[in-house]
């Protein structure tokens, strides 16, 4: 079994040892495919911080009496997007 973190690290090491054994290892397709894990991948914790930040806004509104009701629908709005986010990073990592 190949350990993932070789494709992510030395896919042109791995690429040639599969080769020796071979297996044509399209490296191209693999590479686009992990840029694109990655750009997802920021997307999603870039929605992760900007959620916990608007719900900490929400408490702190809250505490001094502030009408929280755009913090709270700024954070529906972002959990929907972080969730989106989160299973196009799930469907692309299988």
């Amino acid at each position: 079994m190949l350990d993932p973190r070789l494709f992510r690290t030395d896919i042109a090491i791995t690429a040639r040892q599969l080769a020796r054994r071979g297996f044509v290892l399209d490296v191209a397709a693999l590479t686009a495919l992990e840029e694109k894990r990655k750009k997802i991948q920021v997307i999603t914790q870039q929605f992760q911080n900007e959620r916990n930040a608007n719900s900490k806004a929400v408490g702190l509104a809250k505490a001094r009496g502030e009408d929280a009701a755009p913090l709270l629908a700024e954070v529906a709005t972002l959990g929907t997007r972080l969730k989106q986010a989160e299973d196009e990073l799930e469907t692309l990592q299988r």
